[in-house]
């Protein structure tokens, strides 16, 4: 049977932001195509188990959670503006996680089949939670990434470096500057600090195929660069237009294709980071 339940009138959480925990008022109404997989989970993980106040047309199209082309069918939530801009983020992050996942399978696992790739960040479909700490307290006590690189030699595993993965529709060449919010680069710097390990950023450019009135998430190109580099690129800190947050600003020129990243395995650089780090550990902003 097709998934139709839909949130009653009555309920406590009618008007309310879907994804806030405790009612928070949200006379918005956002609008998104799923396949019935994916608007079960977004209810079940994301949602509250709130189900949406509305189902509408089916229509053969992009599943707006896996991207996937199948039978998808427009369902309408009250949620608040942050919240939904979390949600709609979901397949972006997908998309980009799965392109590092073959391009490491693709272009390194060949060349260097001692280097496994773990995700350690995976992205998962919550409810809205408010941290007890602040962000740049959080930060100092990360010990995890996106993604971790181990070198492994039998049943012995040795963490080598992180990797912390960036997405968005930017390529590095058409860039004047590369932004990166304060929140993030404390993630990184608190990380790197905690584990003794450095980091390499990767920059993946998203676009969009679209199967009007959806449309699927595509990666186009990888950059890379390490938090060394990161950091002596830094042109200016300074709020971000619109929103009550600060970013990093930085020069496109701390990136490299990631066609280059094996000559960096190769050399086995990852070494010289990690005793630049051993004596020169990183300060949050």
């Amino acid at each position: 049977m097709p998934f139709r339940d839909v949130l009653p009138q009555e309920s406590e959480f009618w008007e309310a932001c879907a994804r806030h925990t405790n009612r928070q008022t949200a006379r918005t109404i956002q609008a998104i195509y799923l396949c019935d997989d994916c608007a079960i989970r977004l209810t079940k993980e994301g949602f509250n188990d709130r189900p949406p106040i509305y189902h509408g047309e089916t229509i053969e199209g992009f599943c707006g959670l896996c991207n996937a082309e199948k039978n998808v069918t427009l369902r309408l939530w009250f949620a608040c503006v942050y919240c939904w801009n979390v949600v709609v983020a979901y397949q972006k992050g997908f998309v980009a996680s799965q392109s590092v996942h073959d391009y490491w399978a693709r272009s390194i696992t060949p060349l260097f089949p001692h280097l496994k790739l773990t995700e350690t960040g995976k992205i998962y479909i919550s409810p809205y939670a408010r941290s007890p700490k602040t962000k740049k307290a959080a930060a100092t006590g990360i010990t995890e990434l996106d993604f971790v690189v181990d070198k492994v030699e039998g049943e012995q595993k040795t963490p080598l470096f992180h990797i912390e993965l960036k997405a968005g529709p930017g390529s590095i060449h058409e860039m004047r500057e590369f932004q990166l919010d304060i929140n993030d680069s404390n993630d990184i710097i608190g990380c790197v600090n905690n584990t003794k390990l450095p980091c390499y950023i990767f920059h993946e450019q998203l676009a969009h195929r679209y199967a009007p009135p959806t449309r699927a998430t595509v990666a186009t190109g990888t950059w890379w660069t390490d938090i060394f580099t990161l950091l002596e690129n830094r042109l200016a800190v300074r709020g971000r237009r619109g929103e009550d947050k600060e970013a990093g600003y930085y020069s496109p020129r701390a990136f490299k294709p990631i066609e280059s990243f094996a000559d960096e395995l190769r050399e086995r650089r990852y070494i010289q980071l990690k005793e630049r780090l051993e004596k020169e550990p990183l300060t949050l902003t």
